[in-house]
């Protein structure tokens, strides 16, 4: 995974100019290995969506939740919002705090890398224009990318594995480190 990895995170670094015309952010890349050009547009809705996920954190996502799913372990809810994948949940713990998590199996490796990093750039241009932080980790088979604005707000990670021969891409919004 690292060899396609690194690569593509050098292009995000080096990433291009951005214009922002008519509510519509649109991000250029320009990636010196292919000496491609790659057009990414985030529109208000895209933010929207996370924002809304972030802001239901208080009420426990009792505004996603959908119907309970019949787990004798856990309280679980199915949800009718979905950032990636068609089968996303809400969690309560035993502390009655909830979490918010998707994940999608991926096929490919390059498929994943892409998913992963389109979603990555997804967050961060909605998030980090109010302050939050992100931080990246790579491993030889794994991405994780998180998401950090205080103590009081949730975390969002979002995580890319091989699991044994494929992938599997993970978005969480959980509460916040240290509680």
């Amino acid at each position: 995974m690292k060899n396609y990895i690194i690569p593509s995170i050098v292009a995000f670094i080096l990433a291009g100019c951005t214009s922002k015309t008519n509510q519509t952010t649109t991000t250029t890349t320009t990636t010196t290995t292919t000496n491609q050009s790659v057009k990414t547009t985030v529109t208000p809705d895209e933010c929207s969506t996370i924002n809304n996920l972030i802001s239901s954190y208080e009420s426990g996502f009792n505004s996603i939740k959908t119907d309970k799913v019949n787990n004798q372990f856990t309280n679980q809810w199915r949800t009718n919002t979905h950032i990636i994948g068609a089968n996303c949940t809400v969690t309560l713990n035993k502390s009655e705090q909830a979490s918010y998590q998707c994940q999608t199996p991926v096929k490919t490796q390059t498929q994943t890398i892409k998913s992963h990093q389109k979603l990555a750039k997804q967050l961060r241009q909605c998030l980090t224009k109010t302050g939050w932080l992100e931080s990246q980790k790579e491993t030889a088979s794994s991405i994780y990318s998180t998401f950090v604005l205080d103590t009081k707000t949730p975390v969002i990670t979002l995580a890319t594995n091989q699991e044994g021969i494929g992938f599997s891409t993970r978005f969480e919004i959980a509460p916040p480190l240290g509680l």
